[in-house]
């Protein structure tokens, strides 16, 4: 059975680059506009510029996606939808969203606009693709590490159609799980405005020892590039093959998407004989690359997929440094391809920093004199500001030849196949000269002449002379394919009205085609606050939380309160949720000013931990052994790389955990992972088993399939801060789906945290190390293991971390699917603010203990959160220990500075 055409979608940052899109063969094109875009540092479009883009695409037969894909806080979500519903009436064809509070207004507001999922959402198994589905997503963009089984695991499993990068920058994190920019500079990928950290210098240390490595770009990727793999990816069913690149120019979105265009239309018309030919490669190579590879679609390229040793353009090799004369400051080049002035270049090893190994050339020298070219095997010499060794590469890493080249092709006009038309022409004397067109899209307009047909007394006007006028079409989109003209003999008709008839046509033909999309504006959209927003179900749930709350201040009713609770809360949830009268009986509970005392969370990751999480005071622990640290081989489960791990122990383990937390009459839920594939999910159906089995009271969640799957399974679960909570919308909607609590985004302020905290249960991180990304690559087996399939495990060796350029250290942990967890340099630490979070009415506080030295550190930080949050809720007493008590190099993260 022959493959469908995937869609090729294309990357626009302006205007140019979305003329260039649709000049060289792009079906749809993305962009953004000037507000909530993910690349908040691309030109984007104004909303005059949207709705000029969507005509000129529409008009041309392609669609436009419009980017609405940053995390969004509680005061900008009424702009947001505005900005939506103006959208929707330009006619776009969808948006591509990440925040999960947009999306349920979106729903509720403006039904009848498509959405896509960003990758930004980290959709990645079925699950996670089901649930979203059910809150009205049509398309899916999964994260860049999803493979070719994946994919089609994922497709048969929903049907639901799925959007994949196939060219273009990789990031080293799963998207919309990275932090490293945001805690670090207070720039936040998640809003658009990420700066890169990951291209710049690290140093890799196993027990304080340095580690040397080939380069010095450890998180810094490849760029994707599927050419020699196309074809799996058609016959997998991908519906749209995406292009990175909303920051990069429009000759280079005019090559890519050309090459591409050209590639998957050769692929469907003969399969056999599918090939890339040099010049497409070298093409690719030219415009923009710090190496290629092909991802993850083909299996783990493991350290392949890296590029440590460049992390800017490489362009393609034109020569190599003969040497370098201080006294004319002139490079001495022995050529290996073609320059020209204006080319860009950079050499390798220049002194100087990265950034600056790169220049313009504006003179060059032959033996006879200055020329404006010269070619392989030719020895030229290149003005150059510092100094490069001999024997260093030189790269041409701009072709001025071939951009100006893309300029001028795009900008002509002529790339694009005109849409075929076929006319219709009637003309009777004494009667006005009709015309029908019809395009390929079967979009059809009639016009009538006001001139009445004549007559000839003299030369009639003949059929020929009509034909000839009437498919005048060169100027236009269009090109006649068809014409039928009805004409009486001896008639006269002036050639300036058979223009005019045809000028009214195809006016009228671009108008439909532009139109028809656009779709009828809405009046007075207003979005309540989502405190006045009184479904019962979060109401019946905020409901049950305070009477579990309630009751377990009193020993002796714990269990019949807590089932009371569960009861309410599953009668309400079957109850409609559109109503909006409050019982009396809520009514009270909220006068009474429920949640009262926060709990403390400690998260721990072995028995070890957890003991000391209890003994220091914790009233909750989240259990996460097996996550980081792989179990001893007994009962052959295996990892990804194909070792065989055991879970029969972690069974005696999570028991014991269980009755030990029981045992000092604490709570307990267990930690499942942020990245969970298909193949995976297995062992977290296991872990949702053990809560029934073992007693335990649920689990934390971190993913959106993990999620639904707990929620489907009816298991008891908290919502994690990787599911990315950054407003009262999307809080509301994660408890009216289920979950018991949620905790908030570490990027919000406390300020922002206490809108979020009115509306039910919410937890926030006051301590630990944050995790600022998870990666697919594991950094110390792609530096350090062996090549091939098989890893030689070099992470279990001991403790690393990574040094950038300012000396902070940060620690590296790999689990056990032998993926990369980055840790902050500093541990947050808000010991002494503790009060304020109990006044802003947070429901419980959480340590993180990922990357603390030794347990004994768990105990003795709990000790003090416990004393400050029992000083303060019965005294009033704000307790004048500080953080520098615990240790050095603290932080408060964003708690009071917040993101850009």
């Amino acid at each position: 059975m022959k493959p469908a055409k995937p869609e090729l979608l294309a990357p626009a940052g302006g205007m140019e680059a979305l003329m260039a899109a649709v000049e060289n063969g792009a079906d749809a094109v993305y962009l953004g506009a000037r507000a909530f875009s993910a690349r908040g540092y691309a030109s984007n479009f104004s909303e005059e510029e949207l709705e000029k883009a969507i005509d000129y695409a529409h008009l041309r037969g392609v669609k436009i996606y419009v980017t609405v894909n940053t995390l969004l806080k509680e005061g900008e979500l009424e702009s947001a939808l505005i900005l939506l519903s103006r959208l929707r009436e330009m006619g776009t064809d969808a948006i591509i969203i990440q925040d999960i509070g947009l999306i349920s207004l979106s729903r509720k507001y403006l039904p009848d606009l498509p959405l896509h999922a960003s990758t930004q959402m980290t959709l990645h198994n079925s699950e996670g693709v089901r649930f979203v589905k059910e809150l009205g997503i049509e398309r899916v963009v999964l994260s860049r590490e999803a493979s070719l089984e994946d994919i089609k695991e994922i497709k048969e499993k929903n049907n639901v159609e799925i959007e994949a990068f196939v060219h273009g920058a990789l990031c080293i994190s799963y998207s919309g799980q990275c932090l490293l920019s945001s805690l670090i500079g207070g720039r936040s990928g998640n809003r658009g405005y990420c700066a890169q950290p990951c291209r710049k210098k690290y140093r890799l240390y196993c027990e304080g020892m340095q580690i040397k490595t080939s380069g010095s770009y450890l998180l810094s990727p490849k760029d994707l590039n599927t050419t020699s793999g196309l074809g799996a990816l058609i016959e997998s069913g991908i519906e749209s093959f995406k292009i990175e690149g909303r920051m990069k120019r429009p000759e280079y979105v005019a090559g890519v998407v050309r090459i591409y265009r050209r590639l998957i239309d050769r692929y469907l018309k003969n399969p056999a004989g599918y090939s890339v030919s040099e010049q497409e490669q070298e093409t690719l190579t030219q415009l923009f690359n710090r190496g290629f590879t092909s991802g993850y679609f083909f299996g783990n390229p493991r350290g392949k997929i890296m590029s440590r040793e460049n992390p800017h353009n490489r362009g393609i090799p034109a020569g190599t440094v003969i040497s370098y004369d201080r006294r004319t400051e002139r490079i001495r080049v022995k050529l290996s391809n073609t320059l020209r002035l204006g080319d860009g270049i950079m050499v390798e090893n220049a002194e100087t920093r990265s950034e600056d190994k790169g220049k313009i050339i504006s003179s060059m020298y032959a033996e006879k004199g200055p020329v404006y070219s010269a070619g392989k095997g030719e020895v030229i010499e290149i003005p150059f500001d510092s100094r490069a060794p001999s024997g260093s590469m030189v790269y041409r890493t701009h072709d001025k030849k071939l951009m100006d080249s893309l300029k001028k092709e795009s900008e002509s006009g002529s790339l694009r196949p005109k849409i075929p038309l076929f006319l219709t022409a009637t003309l009777a004397p004494g009667k006005p000269a009709r015309l029908e067109i019809k395009d390929s899209d079967s979009n059809t307009v009639t016009v009538e002449s006001e001139y009445l047909v004549e007559k000839a007394e003299k030369l009639p006007t003949s059929k020929a002379q009509i034909e000839k006028q009437l498919t005048k079409l060169g100027n236009t989109i269009f090109e006649a394919a068809g014409l039928n003209v009805g004409v009486e003999k001896d008639i006269f008709i002036p050639v300036g009205q058979l223009n005019d008839l045809r000028t009214k046509a195809v006016l009228k033909l671009e108008n439909l085609r532009v139109s028809k999309w656009k779709r009828k504006s809405l009046e007075n959209l207003q979005l309540p606050a989502p405190g006045e927003r009184k479904t019962k179900v979060v109401e019946g749930i905020k409901e049950a939380e305070e009477i579990r709350e309630a009751v377990e201040t009193e020993e002796t009713t714990e269990i019949e309160g807590i089932k009371e609770a569960e009861e309410i809360r599953e009668a309400v949830e079957t109850e409609e949720t559109t109503k909006t009268e409050e019982t009396e009986e809520i009514k009270k509970l909220k006068a009474q000013k429920f949640p009262g005392k926060p709990l403390l969370s400690v998260s721990v990751y072995s028995l070890e931990g957890l003991e000391r999480a209890l003994a220091g005071g914790a009233d909750c622990v989240y259990f996460g052994e097996g996550l980081f640290r792989k179990p001893k081989a007994a009962g052959k489960e295996k990892n990804s790389e194909g070792e065989e791990v055991s879970f029969r122990d972690l069974d005696s383990i999570f028991e014991s955990a269980v009755l030990k937390a029981r045992a000092a009459g604490r709570k307990i839920y267990f930690n499942t992972p942020k990245i969970v594939r298909d193949s995976e999910m297995k062992q977290v159906e296991e872990t949702l088993s053990s809560v029934a089995k073992l007693g335990a009271d649920g689990v934390l969640v971190s993913n959106l399939g993990t999620f639904n799957l707990a929620k489907e399974k009816k298991i008891p679960f908290i919502a994690d801060s990787p599911l990315n909570i950054y407003n009262g919308y999307t809080f509301t909607l994660i408890l009216q789906k289920g979950a018991e609590m949620a905790v908030i985004s570490p990027e919000l302020t406390l300020e922002e945290l206490k809108e979020i905290a009115s509306h039910g249960p919410a937890e926030c991180i006051v301590h630990g190390r944050l995790e600022l990304m998870e990666s697919e690559h594991c950094l110390a087996g792609g530096l350090l293991g062996k090549e091939g399939s098989q890893c030689s495990a070099p992470c279990t060796s001991g403790n690393f971390t990574l040094v950038d350029e300012k000396n902070y250290e940060f620690p590296l942990i790999m689990d056990y699917q032998c993926r990369t967890h980055l840790l902050n340099s500093r541990s947050l630490c808000m010991l002494e603010h503790v009060p304020a979070f109990i006044e802003s009415g947070i429901s419980s506080l959480r340590i993180e203990t990922l990357g603390m030295n030794s347990v004994e550190e768990i105990r003795r930080i709990t000790g003090k959160y416990r004393k400050a949050i029992d000083a303060f809720y019965e005294t009033g007493e704000k307790r004048k220990e500080k953080c520098e008590g615990l240790g050095k190099g603290f932080t408060t993260g964003h708690y009071f500075r917040g993101v850009q």
